[in-house]
């Protein structure tokens, strides 16, 4: 009998071993390996394929300190954002610093990385030192708050920051842009609804530099690294032709966006009889498309969801860019340039040709005379020779896509990203833009929510009271 009970509490013992190491070995494996996923309707964690591309071609580590409490605004939502940058690479390292529980840590962090505002997010690397507070990190509806009303998140911008900060200490040297003036483009400063004051303050947190420039000189400034052209209204001097080419001629990239010439104001810029030497055709038209029709929108204003294969187009598959009152622009052969069409019309889209009738309202149609569908209204192109440091150019035949107006509305925002990453020569920046998080509400009429106190109060507590009768009553038989 002895024997017995010795071999049952052997094997017993066993047992409870192995189920421990087995319940060991699971969470082992659990924790080296496991599946991440996002289940907010807007997928409001889930990374854009630009910061993946980013965080995967890291070479030096990135060290982020957190400076947030847990009962922070928005402490919740960066940490959970942040776990998904580092289960994408191990090169970034995060570190979570509560104010009120470390004051004297806290207090030498702050002074080691500078820190001098509440609720912030430090981003290092070598030297370099990028900072990110809890304000830029969403946007707020403040519609109700006369009525009582708490701000409502309409908009969390937490990657669009983060990878941009990463960005930042990554990446020592700050590619500059340029934007002309003096013919009537659209100001990088302007705030107005045909100003790019938005689209710059979205390069700048690319890391890009923002500076205008005016060619009159003769010259393109020495440390230009993108030059574009938004719109001009007026032809552009020969001298400041000249410099333009001379710019492309020495491994220069510009992005340049040409509207359709109509009204008084405007004029042929000059520039396109210059492109047509880097494999870039400009049409004299005003291209519609009845099969892109917008409601309530005249024909003039095109939206495409037709792209090409390029660097600057292969993220664009299921988007659309609007474009209102657009030319076409088009490939042609240029010794010792490679140019690629980016985006189309429908087959049902042209490039009206008689641009008189239109600015008199008169009714057109498509006739031999016009630039036949499917009608391309943006061009990348390259010099054939050594790419990487050889001139750049994208050309798209509208400039308002870009502005206050419209720089918001479907992929117009991506593609700009794409052209000017790509002449950058920063690819590894390619890809969409942050989606912003959808609100759900929930709304209960009086006899649901009667229905759910009920429950609540009477059926759960009865249910666990009628059970326990059931139980004694079995034991007392």
């Amino acid at each position: 009998m002895r024997k017995e009970i010795v071999v049952a509490a052997s094997s017993t013992s066993l047992a409870v071993v192995l189920a421990v190491a087995l319940l060991g070995m699971v969470n082992w494996l659990g924790f080296r390996h496991y599946v991440r996923s996002d289940w907010t309707g807007s997928q409001m964690y889930s990374l854009s394929d630009k910061s993946v591309n980013i965080l995967k071609d890291l070479k030096d580590p990135v060290r982020v300190i957190v400076f947030m409490t847990s009962g922070s605004p928005l402490f919740t939502e960066a940490k959970e954002l942040l776990s998904r940058y580092q289960a994408v690479s191990p090169k970034v390292t995060v570190e979570y610093i509560d104010p009120d529980r470390e004051p004297l840590r806290t207090q030498q962090l702050a002074q080691e990385f500078g820190v001098s505002v509440a609720n912030t997010v430090v981003f290092a690397a070598a030297d370099r030192k990028k900072y990110v507070t809890s304000d830029q990190l969403a946007e707020y509806d403040y519609s109700g708050y006369q009525m009582g009303q708490a701000p409502k998140m309409k908009a969390f911008k937490g990657e669009e920051q983060f990878t941009s900060a990463i960005m930042g200490v990554v990446n020592p040297k700050m590619p500059k842009i340029y934007f002309t003036t003096g013919h009537g483009e659209a100001d990088p400063d302007g705030p107005a609804e045909g100003g790019l004051s938005q689209i710059k303050e979205v390069l700048k947190r690319d890391n890009l530099g923002i500076e205008k420039t005016n060619l009159l000189s003769g010259v393109v400034p020495e440390d230009c690294d993108l030059l574009v052209v938004a719109g001009p209204r007026a032809t552009f001097a020969p001298n400041e032709l000249t410099a333009f080419k001379a710019y492309l001629d020495r491994g220069g990239r510009s992005f340049v966006m040409l509207d359709p010439v109509l009204g008084e104001r405007a004029a042929p810029s000059g520039l396109e009889t210059l492109l047509r030497g880097y494999g870039v055709q400009v049409n004299e038209d005003l291209v519609v498309d009845p099969g892109r029709r917008l409601p309530f929108v005249g024909l003039e204003s095109v939206y495409a969801t037709d792209f090409r294969s390029h660097p600057v187009a292969d993220a664009m598959q299921g988007l659309a860019v609007l474009l209102p009152v657009a030319r076409s622009v088009t490939t042609v052969t240029a010794p010792g340039a490679t140019s690629t069409i980016l985006l189309t019309t429908s087959d049902q889209g042209w490039g009206e040709t008689d641009l008189q009738s239109i600015a008199a309202r008169k009714p057109v149609a498509k006739d031999a005379k016009d630039t036949q569908p499917p009608v391309s209204l943006g061009v990348a192109a390259q010099s054939e020779g050594d790419k990487d440091k050889g001139w750049r150019l994208v050309v798209i035949g509208n400039s308002v896509f870009l502005s206050n107006a419209y720089e918001g509305n479907a992929g117009n925002q991506n593609l700009a990203l794409n052209a000017i990453n790509w002449l950058v020569k920063r690819e590894q920046a390619l890809g969409i833009a942050p989606r912003a998080p959808e609100q759900v509400n929930l709304f209960l009429n009086a006899s649901q929510m009667r229905n759910i106190l009920l429950i609540s109060l009477v059926g759960l507590p009865g249910l666990a009271i009628l059970a326990g009768v059931m139980v004694w009553w079995r034991r007392r038989r």
